[in-house]
């Protein structure tokens, strides 16, 4: 089984973390081939790399395509391989000894979920990554917290809404039903769109709670800002789930404009009047890309174009 499960490692500038990542895949119980997808890293990462982990197959892009496009290049090649499981891992993130083989094992016998996850620790592995916490509260993963206060004996996989893209487990079978990627997302949110259109393919999400993995990264640094603003409202507009349409959205933040001129909200138009011109400017390519997410097998996966550039 291990010449069909690939980890794809996308790093960009991954020098602090990159040595504990890879040997956290070569030090698995289960073998796997490993392929990292570098965004054209100036901090030595390629280097580094190429000098320690020859076994590593690597991919250097000579710009920074960001998280989804990247990893698209590395379901491709892992397809063309072969491929029937594909793990997802963060550079900033760290497998324990079992993480790949309890997934694999709950995904061959569960084909019904598109993604699966392990649980998140912090980057010492004391306490539970602070954002997973989120994403398994009684609102979005039914009985998790209770089960565990009470100690009950955990389910194989607990169903989650969403959880995101730092250590996902995808089969050749979400592949062909869900495809990659979108690319339009560079860098945030491109992992709610992927689960809304696995959900949209009738494909469930869960964590599997025996496996647990390290995300290495401080949450108390992240922030808001105007591009993930935007990313956001671009996912509500790809849900392959909803009724939104290009013009719908475009009138409702019309509307959220006007109200923000009215109520002299400064920070709600400039998000707003960014978003709206950027939906505007791009109105062609939504369009195209909503149709494309919902109907095409592997789409937005094939980038052997960019990658023979």
């Amino acid at each position: 089984m291990h010449n069909k499960i690939f980890v794809i490692v996308v790093t960009f500038n991954g020098m602090q973390w990159i040595e504990d990542c890879l040997n956290s895949i070569l030090n698995s119980a289960v073998s796997s081939t490993v392929i990292v997808i570098d965004n054209c890293s100036a901090d030595g990462t390629v280097e580094f790399i190429e000098r320690n982990f020859k076994n590593v197959l690597l991919v250097q892009q000579n710009k920074n395509l960001g998280f989804g496009a990247a990893n698209n290049i590395g379901l491709d090649i892992a397809l063309e391989k072969g491929g029937e499981y594909f793990v997802l891992l963060n550079q900033d993130a760290y497998l324990k000894e079992d993480t790949i083989g309890l997934l694999v094992e709950q995904m061959q016998v569960n084909p019904e979920y598109g993604v699966l996850s392990p649980v998140h620790l912090n980057g010492q592995g004391n306490r539970m990554d602070l954002l997973f916490q989120t994403y398994v509260t009684v609102n979005n993963c039914k009985d998790f917290y209770s089960d565990l206060f009470l100690k009950k004996d955990l389910k194989n996989i607990y169903d989650v809404s969403f959880v995101n893209a730092a250590i996902w487990l995808l089969s050749k079978k979400t592949l062909q039903n869900v495809g990659g990627f979108n690319p339009y997302f560079f860098h945030y949110a491109e992992d709610n769109d992927y689960i809304n259109r696995c959900q949209f393919k009738k494909l469930k999400i869960g964590i599997v709670p025996k496996s647990v993995a390290l995300h290495d990264r401080n949450v108390s640094e992240r922030r808001l800002t105007l591009k993930t603003f935007v990313n956001i409202n671009d996912v509500k507009l790809l849900n392959p789930n909803n009724s939104w349409t290009v013009n719908k959205m475009l009138k409702f933040i019309l509307k959220k404009i006007l109200l923000s001129i009215l109520l002299f909200n400064k920070r709600d138009f400039a998000y707003n009047f960014c978003y709206f011109t950027k939906t505007l400017k791009k109105y062609k390519i939504v369009k195209k890309l909503q149709q494309e997410g919902m109907h095409n097998e592997y789409s937005f996966l094939l980038y052997r174009k960019v990658r023979n550039e």
